[in-house]
């Protein structure tokens, strides 16, 4: 089955602007977004503002795959877009603090799904599949070329395949998975070397916002765990 990347707008709902008290958007988005036979849920950008009481919101990039009928030919086509802004409450913005530009939901045209639990950089679930593409020389993953979309998403990061097993192993476990450590820092999530590339302005508005005293992001743990390794600003 041919497959086909477009950009464009979504025929996601998205009626829930979540404000405190409301619950997980995320919940609500998954459950429109199951009908679709692939979608990734990916945290685009975390906002805090500071204030007597502060104010927390969530982005997300949502990526879909639809069949379609083109040129006489069954198609998947891969969109993706953007969603506004939605406030959260405190409890639920510091559910996905640590991932930003990483997966928190995904399903595969297999029907395997995945959860925050699991969250992991995007495209990493079809590493290995020869649908999406192959092992090249130098023991790197490469995307076929009709998802380049997909490393583009990871700012060039190339997968290696001790990296990819260190993603299996994750999974397994139930585990997020960072990515390999680069200079002592993870390769993605919030406080990821290769997210700060692919993110300048979040992190330059985070720089102005610890100078002006504000609470660095990941200062708190995962489900009331330990602090995480994929925060910034610890």
């Amino acid at each position: 089955m041919r497959r086909l990347l477009q950009f464009g707008s979504v025929a996601v709902l998205l009626t829930l602007v979540a404000c405190g008290g409301r619950r997980d958007p995320v919940q609500d988005l998954i459950r429109d977004l199951n009908r679709y036979p692939e979608f990734s849920l990916i945290v685009d950008d975390l906002r805090v503002d500071d204030g007597f009481f502060a104010d927390y919101f969530l982005r997300f990039r949502i990526l879909t795959a639809s069949g379609q009928r083109i040129a006489d030919r069954d198609t998947l086509v891969y969109k993706q877009r953007v969603s506004e802004w939605m406030k959260v409450p405190e409890a639920v913005f510091g559910r996905y603090e640590h991932y930003l530009a990483m997966v928190v939901a995904s399903k595969t045209d297999d029907g395997r799904t995945t959860g925050v639990r699991q969250a992991h950089p995007p495209g990493y679930q079809y590493v290995g599949n020869s649908r999406y593409g192959h092992w090249g020389g130098g023991g790197f993953w490469q995307f076929y070329g009709q998802y380049a979309f997909m490393s583009a998403m990871l700012g060039g990061h190339r997968i290696g395949r001790q990296d990819y097993d260190g993603y299996r192993g994750s999974h397994g476990r139930g585990r997020p998975y960072f990515g390999p450590s680069q200079g002592g820092r993870p390769a993605f999530g919030t406080s990821g070397s290769v997210t700060e590339k692919t993110r300048p302005k979040f992190f330059q508005r985070q720089r102005q916002r610890l100078s002006s005293g504000g609470r660095g992001f990941g200062t708190r743990g995962r489900s009331g765990g330990s602090r995480s390794r994929g925060g910034f600003g610890k």
